[in-house]
């Protein structure tokens, strides 16, 4: 009995350390499945794009022949805010959608899963593009999100890390994968935290990339830890019974 309680104690306080240091962190809506729709122009729990020519913005569909998974997913206009329909070398430009997670409260980086791929009724050959990327804003700025007003570029405002992908769509049908990128926080100390995502041509076709279930994955180091002391108790348990 002893034993018991002192591994449901442990594995316990493991998993808090663990859940405490990721509960600063954390996501609205990364499904998209809160307000979704047939081509919705504002996209529920985030801060994004809506241009007057909605085909220009980032909207959330649940419709039939664009989603590719059968559920909701954001999709990226290929027209980028400062450079209508041209592609752009840079990772970073184009249509975006961003939200606050928190503060970094000690973690030097953070993994993020995703979704993305191709929306149904995207012709083959189309090269698309999406950029991750995490923002701090100091408070001192006069930075306040809103639709259309782009974290990226604000006054105060520090990209910190992000990541591009690639690649280039098939005509078919449900393509769509997951991807995990790794985000340096080293910078972040008790700032404000901004996830965002943006399309980009990273040719010379349209880009119409598609994003879903957007979440945050669990550090390996503190699972690695859990497990490690999970073995240790059930090794101690297994040698007290001998």
């Amino acid at each position: 009995m002893k034993t018991r309680l002192l591994t449901a104690t442990v594995c316990a306080i493991t998993v808090a350390g663990w859940s405490n240091a990721q509960a600063a962190l954390s996501i609205t809506n990364g499904d998209f499945e809160t307000g979704a729709g047939v081509n919705i122009a504002d996209v529920t729990g985030w801060f994004d794009r809506n241009p007057e020519g909605f085909w220009e913005g980032a909207w959330q569909t649940t419709a039939g022949w664009i989603t590719p998974n059968g559920s909701a997913v954001i999709v990226f206009s290929s027209y980028e805010a400062d450079d209508f329909r041209v592609p752009s070398p840079n990772p970073n430009d184009g249509s975006f959608l961003y939200q606050s997670i928190g503060t970094a409260d000690g973690l030097s980086s953070i993994q993020i899963g995703f979704d993305w791929g191709a929306p149904d009724d995207a012709n083959a050959g189309l090269e698309i593009g999406i950029t991750i990327g995490i923002y701090a804003y100091d408070g001192q700025g006069g930075f306040i999100p809103a639709d259309d007003v782009d974290v990226r570029g604000a006054s105060g405002v520090t990209l910190l890390d992000s990541v591009s992908f690639t690649t280039t769509t098939t005509g078919i049908d449900g393509q769509i994968g997951t991807e995990i990128a790794t985000l340096d926080l080293s910078g972040a100390g008790s700032q404000e935290l901004f996830l965002r995502f943006n399309s980009f041509n990273p040719g010379n076709t349209e880009s119409w990339p598609v994003l879903d279930n957007v979440h945050i994955v669990p550090e390996p180091a503190a699972m690695a830890l859990f497990g490690l002391a999970l073995a240790g108790l059930l090794g101690f348990r297994r040698n007290r019974r001998n």
